[in-house]
């Protein structure tokens, strides 16, 4: 077992390289294919690119979508995995841990942590 590093292993740091190459390069062709006067492209033998309206609509359609995602699907999936508020779970589960589960301290000791019964958080906030 060799020492722990923060470095990436050889595997992944090629991996990492060939993803950053990919991005730019796809960078760049998006770029060129937006900004570069299509007449320019057919000098070039590039006589089958989309229009550059996509360029722009593209981009637009994917920011809808992700806003969409973001302030109405994700919301409601987490929603639908929340119980109802009327439900036990929300109360209590079976990892808690109640007072009666430790021993008497001392009067100087530090008290154990534990869950609060929900009857007895009312009476204290509520009063």
């Amino acid at each position: 077992m060799g020492e722990h590093t923060p470095a990436p292993s050889p595997g992944r740091s090629y991996y990492g390289f060939v993803l950053y190459l990919l991005g730019w390069t796809g960078i760049v062709i998006y770029l060129v294919w937006a900004l570069v006067p299509h007449s320019y492209l057919a000098t070039l033998g590039l006589t089958y690119v989309p229009q550059p309206y996509w360029a722009l609509a593209l981009p637009s359609v994917v920011i809808m979508l992700l806003v969409v995602f973001v302030f109405f699907i994700y919301p409601a999936i987490n929603f639908m995995l929340a119980p109802p508020p009327n439900d036990m779970r929300t109360i209590t589960d079976s990892k808690a841990i109640k007072e009666e589960d430790y021993q008497a301290t001392g009067a100087y000791d530090v008290p154990p942590v534990y869950d609060l019964p929900i009857s007895q958080v009312c009476r204290v906030l509520y009063r």
